[in-house]
């Protein structure tokens, strides 16, 4: 952990406490003047910003909404860069979280932000030291190894590919070559889960289930560990399908009847029921969510090696 003492961000590193991943701050107060105004954190990234994104997307979910802004700058790589970012910052007022490789970078955003008296939190800094003191490993400081174009890079892309030509039912002749298949009657999020999926390196497929049919039989002759049955309250469907068709002006039919709707979920749990497909209920569930229980009901992140463990194309810098 990264613990500062005032007026100087220096770090003194510690294994020893719980919170030893945390970020290393520079503490200054905001001023007064400045607290009054809706509060605005600049975020610095020497990449595409992706990982500095998400981590405060997720922190600022503990606050009131709109209560705090986020301004991102990315791709600043270089002394002038970081020097005009945190100009801007000093004019607009705010404090600075970065998430930098270079330590000479790292340094200079620090000290400039010490001499701007302008509180700044380094995102990237303390798990990298703690991994540094806790294995012995030396971090490599490359600003471009997240997104090299190799094997990982391409195989995460013919996921995406696959993907977008497995959607809704299509490519049943090479169905057997999906990683994941998720079945599901109409609007259960069957396709954003698969996107999802395939951002992370899992080529997956997704059949729209019709009540009374039965599923292919390309999709019966898959592995059931490959396959995973979506199922939503009926109430809550009933209500996303009769929105879409205002949206789009649909001519009225038993779509987004309650009854009707009723009837086709109870239907394709018997059917998951009877095959012996994993059923996941995605009530009130956001599609990240959906597809991290995915990953984890299906055991994908046993895969053979060469396949992603972890979210790999989402939580990226």
């Amino acid at each position: 952990m990264k613990t500062t003492k005032k007026p100087i961000a220096r770090a003194k590193r510690t294994t020893s406490s719980p919170s030893a991943g945390a970020a290393p701050v520079n503490s200054r107060k905001v001023a007064p003047a400045a607290a009054a105004a809706e509060p605005i954190v600049h975020v610095l990234s020497d990449s595409t910003g992706n990982l500095p994104r998400h981590i405060l997307t997720a922190l600022l979910t503990q606050f009131p909404p709109h209560s705090i802004s986020a301004r991102f700058e990315n791709f600043v790589r270089t002394a002038h860069q970081v020097d005009r970012v945190l100009e801007l910052a000093a004019k607009h007022g705010g404090i600075v979280c970065h998430a930098i490789v270079s330590p000479e970078l790292k340094q200079r955003v620090a000290d400039h932000c010490e001499a701007a008296a302008i509180p700044s939190c380094d995102l990237t800094g303390g798990i990298v030291d703690f991994l540094t003191s806790t294995t012995g490993v030396q971090p490599r400081c490359d600003t471009d190894a997240l997104h090299r174009l190799d094997e990982a890079y391409r195989r995460r892309i013919g996921a995406m590919e696959f993907t977008l030509s497995h959607d809704d039912g299509l490519g049943l002749d090479t169905l057997h070559e999906a990683d994941v298949v998720i079945v599901g009657v109409s609007r259960t999020s069957k396709t954003p889960t698969s996107i999802l999926l395939a951002q992370q390196g899992y080529q997956t497929a997704n059949i729209s289930l019709a009540m009374g049919v039965e599923p292919p039989q390309q999709m019966l002759a898959i592995p059931k560990n490959k396959i995973i049955g979506l199922v939503i309250d009926p109430a809550q469907l009933s209500m996303i399908r009769t929105r879409r068709q205002a949206a789009w002006n649909m001519t009225p039919t038993t779509y987004g009847d309650p009854n009707n709707v009723a009837a086709e979920v109870a239907w394709s749990r018997a059917l998951f029921q009877r095959h012996h497909w994993p059923t996941l209920d995605v009530t009130d569930q956001a599609v990240e969510e959906t597809a991290a229980r995915v990953v984890e009901m299906l055991g994908l992140s046993a895969l053979p090696s060469g396949r992603p463990t972890t979210g790999g194309g989402l939580l990226q810098d």
